[in-house]
């Protein structure tokens, strides 16, 4: 087969489906046919941005598969498992995010707005079945994560000091992993909203909107832009700094206030 097949030079025809071990193993063929034909590509850069969009999405499955497995470790009491699960996780999750950057700096706005009237209606990435089903798997992870520290007997605040630990009597093993899991909990989260703010700035550069642009003069102002559904993007800023895991986030809260009170009762 051959995904350019109206390429009269051989040697720039991208030719594949060759009957390969290889081929048949990662099953590559199917994954090519998913692509637009050269025939019917809007323009030059519509290749790129299939093909990060797929990029991002078979990561996305792929983390969500080691995050299942992430479930079982925790419920298992695997905590050192969960931890390596986490980790191998969020470096999966630079597939993602580097793919938003490379659109960001090399998809001009021009060669987006012109392709962007030819897409179907609805196109919008809100739409993601790899984001969508990673938000819920998260929430199955951190429920997986506080049973395991009710089970235990641990706090958030027993982990967070362990993490913090610079000296001191060595942990249990337990308490130690436990720690471990969530910094790699914290790290996802944090890769996730690495990606949000990405998508926001690119976003921003392509269909406009920043906040600079609504300073000054009413009358100056542009108009919202609008996503492929027809609403106003700004939606996207509350998006940029939604948590995966914002029970995480609580007991970094919690934390900070527990040590505001007792430096102002020193003080008294």
């Amino acid at each position: 087969m051959i995904l350019n097949p109206d390429e009269p030079d051989r040697l720039l025809r991208f030719e594949y489906d060759r009957n390969s071990h290889y081929e048949a193993e990662i099953g590559v063929t199917l994954a090519l046919q998913a692509l637009v034909p050269q025939s019917k590509l809007l323009n030059a850069d519509h290749r790129m941005f299939q093909v990060v969009h797929l990029i991002s999405e078979y990561a996305w499955c792929s983390m969500h598969h080691e995050l299942c497995r992430v479930c079982a470790a925790l419920d298992q009491d695997d905590f050192a498992l969960a931890s390596r699960l986490l980790d191998r996780t969020v470096e999966l999750g630079e597939f993602p995010v580097h793919a938003v950057r490379l659109l960001q700096e090399s998809f001009s706005q021009a060669s987006f707005l012109s392709m962007r009237d030819l897409l179907m209606t609805n196109s919008t990435g809100l739409d993601s079945p790899g984001r969508r089903n990673l938000r819920r798997v998260c929430t199955a992870v951190w429920r997986a994560f506080e049973a395991a520290l009710e089970r235990h007997g641990i706090s958030h605040r027993d982990l967070i000091e362990e993490s913090g630990r610079l000296e001191g009597p060595t942990p249990s093993d337990r308490l130690a992993a436990l720690a471990q899991a969530r910094n790699g909990i914290h790290l996802l989260d944090c890769k996730s909203m690495e990606w949000n703010q990405l998508h926001l700035r690119l976003v921003r550069s392509h269909l406009g909107g920043h906040p600079a642009a609504r300073r000054g003069d009413a009358s100056e102002k542009p108009a919202e832009p609008l996503s492929m559904r027809g609403a106003p993007i700004n939606a996207l800023e509350r998006l940029a700094e939604h948590s995966l895991f914002p029970g995480l986030w609580r007991s970094v809260d919690e934390t900070y206030q527990r040590a505001s009170r007792s430096a102002a009762e020193g003080d008294d």
